[in-house]
């Protein structure tokens, strides 16, 4: 066996720090380092060289699955890595280190009339994390993921090199290691190309449509008007005619001149999301209040209850809603998946053609139906290809779903998503590593590739020689790539192979405490 996979040598410090995904389905027990510079990374690759460990970079922990951990290994939390280093407002232009939040990102740049081009659905993640994950946003069709964004970056590989990276200079790197998981190097800064904007509003277009038909349709006509998002929200709950039934945002930037208040509209408290409902009860005790409805009669009558309001509010009524409002919805809600304790959730996201987008996800909405395991929450955006080599992008269609773990159902759902996982291979489709939680070696192979992912494990083999950075995910999806460790996989109760923990295993009374992420 290899020495970098050999078990924790009585030298090695024991791990100490318990980590989970956002979904609290995920927990690993790992050895957290804090670097606060380039050469910390480099000290911290060369600790866990010396010691047999593997590495991992971690953001600020909104991956729902084990993207992120890496159980009895080194975490590089990049938490004091968080400098904006340089910021050009008259080209929009900005240098920050890898732990920097959106929400510091566009606090410090709107003032000044810019927004960040891509953004996920919480200002809470990191720019190295969204690098990493290549993430999109609500304009993936019009505005593509992230790395279409990025300028360049600095990046230490595993063999402890500084790698200076652009697209004319690297482009093999450049796009490998945007969408690269961490698994090529560790980001120490990214310089990114942001958004001029001309109001701190976007015009917002609600609709509500009856069934999943029509929810495709309005998609396609939102796309052909251009604008710049467009975001579908579905209720899992109804059968038949009603069946994918559910309400779609579009919304566009303001032109220059279109808003006279456009300039004070940009100030930070016109941007805030509101701590209190009503001015009153605080935003932070909001989880409790619905955590009673938490079960499958409680999310039907939310789900029910959403739909009807907008549908009365009124359907296809313009208005102009203030950026951070729009795109960070969820943040709305302080610690919003605490309703899924103490058995957490898991986020199944299809990314499906267009051509066979509607017809799949139609069968696996009445799968989960049928299983009575529907998904309480369902969010569905249209998506373009990309030129990055482990992206998730294509030319169609996504469907997140969050799927809560029900107690004593765990295996029920485990075996539901790896039917899921072969529709997805089988209708030509992609996964998205950074929500994953159960996506099988086989379908990995079969979403990508093969001449691809040659080309990126050669290419980390050059880079990683030791094959220092890994994660518990990249030991799940392509176990083949890497020699297996000795207790990394188990034999499951139906045949398959599944590296340990499994994202599904049943958190054990008595485990280690796990830092709570605001």
């Amino acid at each position: 066996m290899s020495e970098w996979l050999s078990p924790m040598t009585e030298d090695a410090p024991e791990p100490t720090e318990g980590r989970e995904g956002w979904g609290m389905a995920s927990r690993a027990l790992c050895d957290v380092r804090y670097p606060r510079s380039e050469d910390d990374v480099r000290a911290a690759l060369d600790h866990a060289r010396a010691t047999g460990l593997t590495v991992l970079p971690w953001g600020n922990g909104r991956s729902y699955g084990d993207a992120a951990l890496n159980e009895s290994n080194v975490l590089l939390d990049t938490s004091r890595m968080t400098q904006i280093v340089d910021w050009d407002p008259e080209h929009g232009v900005v240098t920050c280190q890898p732990g920097v939040t959106l929400e510091k990102l566009w606090k410090h740049i709107l003032r000044d009339g810019w927004w960040p081009p891509v953004v996920s659905g919480t200002m809470f993640s990191t720019i190295g994390g969204l690098v990493a994950a290549n993430a999109h946003g609500k304009n993936n069709r019009m505005h593509g993921p992230i790395g279409d964004h990025v300028i360049g970056f600095t990046l230490v590989t595993g063999a402890g090199e500084t790698r200076q990276v652009t697209k004319e200079n690297d482009p093999d790197l450049f796009h490998a290691a945007i969408g690269g998981m961490g698994w090529l190097g560790v980001f120490t800064s990214v310089t990114l190309q942001m958004k001029r904007v001309y109001s701190g509003q976007l015009e917002v277009l609600p609709l509500c449509e009856p069934n999943l038909q029509a929810m495709f349709d309005a998609f396609e006509r939102c796309q052909s008007e251009s604008w710049d998002y467009v975001v579908g929200w579905i209720d899992g709950f109804p059968t038949g005619r009603k069946m994918g039934r559910g309400q779609i945002h579009a919304a566009r930037y303001l032109k220059e001149h279109e808003d006279p208040d456009g300039r004070s509209s940009m100030v930070l408290e016109k941007q805030e999301l509101p701590t209190r409902i009503f001015g009153v009860i605080p935003k932070s005790l909001l989880w409790r209040l619905v955590k009673p409805f938490a079960n499958r009669l409680g999310m039907r009558l939310i789900n029910w209850s959403r739909f009807t309001m907008m549908r009365l509010r009124g359907d296809g009524h313009r208005h102009r809603q203030e950026h951070a409002r729009f795109n960070f919805l969820l943040d709305s809600i302080p610690r919003w998946q605490w309703i899924y304790k103490p058995t957490g959730l898991i986020q199944y996201q299809f990314f499906l053609p267009k051509d066979t987008a509607q017809r799949v996800f139609t069968r696996a909405l009445a799968m989960s139906q049928s299983e009575h395991l529907e998904p309480w929450l369902v969010v569905m955006k249209r998506h373009r290809d990309d030129d990055f080599w482990l992206s998730h992008g294509l030319d169609g269609y996504s469907f997140a779903c969050d799927f809560p773990v029900l107690p004593g159902r765990r295996g029920d759902l485990w075996r539901l998503t790896q039917r899921f996982n072969e529709m997805v291979a089988d209708a030509g489709g992609r996964f998205y590593f950074v929500k994953d939680s159960v996506v099988d070696a086989a379908s990995a192979r079969r979403a990508w590739d093969a001449e691809v992912l040659d080309r990126f494990f050669a290419l980390k083999h050059e880079l990683d020689p030791d094959s220092l950075l890994q994660s518990n995910l990249l030991r799940r999806v392509f176990p083949d790539r890497l020699a297996p460790r000795a207790d990394s996989v188990e034999m499951t109760e139906n045949g398959m192979d599944v590296p340990l923990p499994s994202p599904l295993d049943i958190v054990e009374e008595g485990a280690p405490p796990v830092k709570e992420v605001e």
